[in-house]
This record gives structure tokens, sequence and C-alpha cells, in this order.
């Protein structure tokens, strides 16, 4: 709860910056990305919100963007309007449906077939269902979309645990959120990207902590991995 307050009265943080700092004031340091590509997820391809100001300063600084989006059409319009704003700005659209993992595992193979270098993963992408649904894998829909990070940040610690040199780092404010099968389909694109470049790559998840303020009585854990509703 006292974490909530900071965040809601904007009180800096360990960084520097707090929750009223802006995307220009955080990257005011690195007024210069060229070098870097970023992969930031978003339902509509990071068409609003925190994806939206995400993707609009990257480019203002000069990275690469890709934007994975289950609608392209939205995604296009994002395209266009950062092109808009920053004439030289490159950005790539490709489909993708979290809830699916053959979508990722496509979404993957189209990424490497471009040869780009990745330095920045930003899972922002999220899925809030009042209705009780399956994705095709027969996962709760939202559970497949939100919450299979657990299982890619203990995957990544234990990374980071056995080769501490590793040059990917991971930043998470809640160990659950997050895209499991994307992020560690993508891990040696950015073991390799650091490698090469010496740049170390980062992973974002982006969370919230309003989950902390309920209960775990009120999930019904058997639904998250049936077909059908208990």
């Amino acid at each position: 709860m006292l974490e909530t307050v900071k965040y809601l009265i904007g009180s800096a943080g360990a960084s520097g910056f707090g929750s009223r700092s802006t995307g220009e004031e955080v990257t005011a340091a690195a007024p210069d990305l060229s070098s870097i590509t970023a992969i930031i997820t978003g339902d509509a391809g990071a068409t609003s919100g925190i994806g939206a100001e995400t993707a609009r300063v990257l480019a203002m600084r000069g990275a690469r963007l890709v934007l994975p989006a289950r609608s392209l059409k939205a995604a296009e319009e994002t395209r266009a309007r950062v092109a808009a704003a920053f004439p030289g700005a490159v950005v790539i659209v490709l489909p993708l449906d979290l809830s699916s993992l053959s979508s990722v595992r496509c979404f993957v193979a189209r990424f490497v077939a471009l040869h780009l270098p990745l330095n920045l993963l930003i899972n922002n992408a999220g899925k809030f269902s009042h209705e009780h649904a399956v994705s095709e894998d027969g996962v709760e829909m939202t559970f497949a979309t939100n919450y299979l990070g657990l299982h890619l940040t203990n995957y990544l610690i234990i990374i980071i645990m056995i080769i501490p040199q590793s040059t990917v780092r991971v930043y998470s404010p809640v160990l659950s959120t997050g895209h499991f099968l994307l992020a560690k389909l993508l891990l040696t694109k950015m073991a390799e990207t650091a490698s090469e470049t010496g740049i170390q790559g980062r992973i974002v998840n982006v969370s919230s902590s309003i989950h902390g303020w309920f209960s775990g009585d009120c999930l019904r854990y058997l639904d998250l991995m049936t077909r059908k509703k208990m």
C-alpha cells in the first residue's frame, strides 16, 4: 500500500524518477538511440496509453520500432502517426496474438528473418476479461496473455545466476507479469545483439501493483487450464 501511495503522489524512486516523470525526461540522458531496436507489445500495436507514449518517445530519440499487434489496422495507424511526427522514424508492424502460442512463434520467426538486432523488449500488452474464455491452446484467456511471465522470470533469473556476466537484464515490478514464450524465444537474439554491440539488453514487464489489494480466494484456479467453465 505504501508503494501505491508513493506512486500516486509522484514520489521519486531509486532511479530518480516517479509517476509524474515524462518519457522525455527519462530519456534526456540518451538523446540518440539510433542504434537501438525495440519491440513494444500491445493489443493494437501500442496505440494508446503507456505503449503509445513509449513508442513516441523512443521514435523521437531515433530508435527503430517493431510493433506487434492483433489489430494490424490500428498498428498501421500508430505507424502513420509516428511517421508524421518524426519523418525519419523506422516503424515495423507485425501480426501477433499473445494468447496463441503458434502466433507467438510465427512472430518471432518473422522478426528473426528481418536480421535486425534486438536491444529492448517491452512487454506492455495486457488483457482483462469479464467473461470466462479460453485460448486456442486451452488456457484461460487472461492467464494465457498476461501471467505466464512468472515462468519467464524464473527462467531468466536462473540464466543470470548461472552466467554472472550475462548481458541481458530483466526489470519487473511484479514477477507474475510478462510474456513467457515471446521473451524466451527472443532471448537468444537479445544475447547475440548484446555480445556484438556491447550494449546490454533490457526486458521490461509493464504491470500494476493493484492486484496486491485483493485476496486470491476470488480466483478459481482450475479454470485457468481448462476448456470449459467450471
